[in-house]
């Protein structure tokens, strides 16, 4: 049992590490773009596409979800970045990494058409009220 753990545990050490590498894609126009996804800190994005690239690069698009520490498979309470970009000649646009994915936002069936909510976000905390 001590085994299992102590290997589950050096796997999700190692797992945020490995998500920094950059794979791939084909687009429609033919061209191949680059992406990289890192948790925690956009800056390991940009980092990785500058090392990636031997320098400048395009940034195509970017966004972030949440995930959990060792992967954005499942909402969680980690932020998990990602960024598309091609190498070579930039503008100087930086990422904007905007937040896309679940919100924790509650079906609108359970809340009846002539009551609004609103909910306030201060950190990790959420408050709502009905009007």
């Amino acid at each position: 049992m001590r085994r299992i753990l102590l290997a589950l545990f050096l796997c999700s050490l190692a797992a945020p590490a490995l998500a920094d590498r950059v794979s791939q894609i084909d687009a429609p126009s033919g061209v191949t773009v680059d992406f990289v996804k890192c948790s925690r800190n956009p800056n390991r994005c940009m980092n990785e596409a500058a090392k990636y690239c031997d320098g400048s690069y395009q940034v195509i698009d970017s966004e972030s979800h949440s995930g959990t520490l060792v992967s954005d498979v499942f909402a969680g309470g980690v932020t998990w970045y990602s960024m598309t970009f091609l190498c070579g000649r930039s503008d100087g646009k930086l990422p904007e990494f905007p937040f896309r994915g679940a919100k924790g936002e509650p079906p609108s069936t359970l809340i009846p058409p002539q009551i609004s909510t609103i909910c306030t976000v201060l950190g990790k905390g959420r408050s709502c009220r009905s009007q």
